[in-house]
């Protein structure tokens, strides 16, 4: 789940002819209309990022100030009910704000949202498969990437959740850091963020909403994971055609982390490192039948619309929200990494 930072919101005014500037972005000769336009979105979800950093302090301050806070540390189901509240709290609102507000810059211009079931159910199971793949590999690599930055002196801040000390309070962590964080957080980015953005071009939509999906973690060290993992659930989101999708990967993804963790609590070093393995291994081979399944039954499905415009990254970096965000959420993951020397 996202990590909680520091920003600065302001409002945006809107005072202009969507529906024209919507027909008008229809042709790609009508430069500035579809500069103005994209401003629009663009803007919108900068802010929408805001409200994130600035909606997780208020709830934070009203946690503290409710007698919430005096169950918080000792109660592992009341400290795992105000996580969950936690991301419908800070990401839901502002995210939720910023989609009726794309709704009314685009109108009868707006793209449904892929909120159905996947239009293969094979399709949908092998995407699982994939995507597991994924998260074994990345996983991975981030960890040797980390290993070889501490090795020459960097030091990474950590945002583990505590160990859960029953079997409760495991279920109470797969409500707060699986279930809830899949259908919030796969709410706000590859639903608000990604559908929104489409329209100029799916490979655009899928970089920006992952790099933010990054970001929003607020630590370098789990900023890269969620980058490249981000990408895959965003094109596997587009290609299956369902939210459904990234819902179920994301819930996988956290249910697994969740497990290894309560794994590690009730078993012995040895039986966790056998077990870990036997799952990384039977699904990594999945994982690879389900390329290769992907390849040979669903190939016509797999290209994405307007990959190669060059527009909207132009105009994604004039967006001075879009941008302010972008560098303030890489300004706080920078400052969870500390250079300590080699000791």
């Amino acid at each position: 789940c996202f990590i909680n930072g520091n920003s600065r919101g302001e409002a945006v005014e809107y005072g202009t002819n969507h529906r024209a500037v919507g027909l008008a972005c229809q042709s790609e000769d009508y430069a500035g209309a579809y500069a103005i336009f994209h401003s629009y979105v663009t803007g919108i979800l900068g802010f929408a990022v805001y409200g994130f950093d600035k909606f997780s302090d208020l709830y934070v301050w009203l946690i503290k100030k409710t007698p919430l806070i005096d169950y918080y540390a000792t109660s592992e189901a009341m400290f795992n009910i105000v996580q969950a509240l936690f991301s419908i709290f800070a990401i839901m609102l502002p995210f939720l704000i910023a989609y009726i507000l794309i709704k009314l810059v685009q109108r009868k211009n707006a793209r449904p949202w892929p909120f159905w079931a996947p239009s293969s159910t094979k399709f949908f199971f092998a995407a699982l498969a994939f995507a597991f793949l994924t998260v074994v590999v990345c996983n991975a690599l981030v960890g040797l990437a980390t290993i070889g930055f501490e090795a020459v002196g960097f030091e990474f801040d950590e945002s583990d959740m505590p160990d859960p000390k029953s079997v409760g309070g495991y279920f109470w962590q797969v409500l707060s850091v699986a279930l809830v964080p899949a259908f919030v957080e796969e709410f706000a980015i590859r639903g608000v963020m990604l559908q929104s953005l489409r329209r100029y071009g799916d490979a655009f939509a899928i970089i920006v909403s992952s790099i933010f999906f990054g970001l929003m973690h607020g630590n370098l060290l789990q900023a890269p994971f969620a980058f490249f993992l981000g990408i895959v659930i965003s094109w596997l989101v587009i290609v299956t055609d369902s939210l459904w999708t990234g819902i179920a990967i994301h819930f996988m993804n956290n249910l697994y982390a969740v497990s290894l963790t309560g794994l590690a609590v009730i078993t012995s070093d040895t039986v966790y490192v056998i077990i870990a393995a036997a799952v990384n291994i039977i699904g990594g081979l999945l994982g690879l039948l389900s390329i290769i399944w992907i390849v040979d039954k669903q190939r016509g499905k797999l290209h994405l619309k307007n990959m190669y415009r060059w527009q909207p990254y132009v105009f994604a970096v004039l967006s001075i929200p879009l941008t302010a965000a972008f560098i303030y959420f890489v300004y706080l993951c920078s400052q969870t990494v500390h250079y300590v020397g080699v000791s």
